[in-house]
């Protein structure tokens, strides 16, 4: 299909670009490429794949080039990128979240300057592709989330035995925690550290279901879609804030309770069908929110940049069809009972 030989193009394009502006200059290629593949009739999953592994692609050449311009690194380090890129669920409008995982061999006096300076030029690079810096900087370029790997399994650690409500809001996307570049055996040591950690810790696992209500379908009070309304008086709803969100965190309570190491929402589902057999209902009906939401999203956003507008989340009533709004309203519905189910299983109620 000719959309999708545009999409292989353009990886071609990234991994061959020799400057950095080259780079920008593919990334600005996106919303147009989105667009097409959805006009080509492929499937919401199959866009978002193109548009995430597209911004892989996008770090992973400002990494090589960087690391080009610096000099081989000093020693061995991982960048890791957490919330949708982590997952392959990035599409268009999405900021930021990334780190370094650092070998142990690290001495702030001897390499600290050159991971400083790789770190702030790809960060800022990528904010030039369109990818905004984190605003709560959640990036390399802040030393805070510049580590060596003991120091992320501490840090692990403490979050999973002294977890704090409203912190694990915030941080919860580092369980999703991926290697991108670099040595991929950091990330993969941590991980099986965390998940060692979460699957036995009752506490963690609580506070994390809590954590997971933090956003939820828009509802009334009688199970309807609760829309709000724009300065332009548009009816609108946040897919991501009401639907993608949640899932997502539903999926992540769920896998990390049992230790399963899957990144991906679609991924952690399945997986927890086959661990969880007596629930896959529960787990298809998630899947289906997901699909559902993403398809709405996709729409959505190529409708706005055959308009010229800026992508965003917001879907406006008029938008949908009598048939998606019934089928999002009853995927909001499916979302609500397995956030009740999710407290319900981990005793979570004195954390909301």
């Amino acid at each position: 299909m000719m959309a999708s030989r545009k999409a292989r193009a353009l990886l071609r394009s990234i991994d061959e670009a020799e400057q950095a502006e080259a780079v920008s200059a593919c990334a600005r290629t996106l919303p147009a490429l989105l667009a097409e593949l959805e006009d080509a009739g492929q499937s919401a999953l199959d866009i978002v794949d193109a548009i995430s592994t597209s911004g892989e692609r996008i770090a992973v050449r400002l990494l090589q080039l960087a690391e080009l311009e610096l000099g081989e690194p000093p020693i061995p380090y991982a960048f890791a990128v957490a919330g949708s890129l982590a997952r392959g669920e990035q599409i268009l409008g999405s900021d930021q979240d990334n780190a370094l995982v650092l070998s142990d061999e690290y001495r702030e006096d001897r390499h600290g300057d050159y991971f400083s300076r790789l770190s702030d030029q790809v960060c800022r690079q990528l904010d030039k592709c369109g990818y905004r810096l984190c605003p709560g900087d959640i990036m390399a370029s802040n030393p805070r989330w510049r580590m060596t790997l003991t120091a992320w399994q501490d840090d692990f650690q403490r979050w999973i035995e002294q977890p704090e409500p409203g912190a694990l809001v915030r941080l919860c996307i580092f369980f999703d925690l991926r290697a991108i570049h670099g040595d991929a055996g950091l990330v993969d040591a941590l991980r099986r550290d965390f998940l060692a950690r979460t699957r036995t810790s009752p506490l963690f696992q609580a506070h994390l279901a809590a954590a997971a209500l933090h956003f939820r379908p828009a509802l009334s009070w009688f199970g309807r879609l609760r829309f709000k309304s724009n300065e332009q008086g548009q009816a609108r709803i946040n897919l991501k804030k009401h639907a993608i969100t949640p899932v997502v965190d539903l999926a992540r309570a769920w896998s990390l309770a049992a230790g399963l190491d899957e990144v991906g929402t679609l991924a952690r589902l399945q997986a927890l069908k086959t661990h969880h057999p007596a629930d896959s209902e529960r787990f298809e009906d998630l899947e289906n929110a997901f699909v559902t939401a993403s398809r709405l999203r996709i729409a959505h956003q190529a409708r706005q940049v055959r308009a010229g507008q800026q992508p965003d989340y917001r879907i406006i009533r008029e938008e949908l069809t009598e048939q998606d709004e019934t089928a999002l309203q009853h995927s909001f519905q499916q979302i609500a009972a397995c956030q009740q189910a999710l407290i319900r299983q981990f005793r979570a109620e004195a954390f909301q």
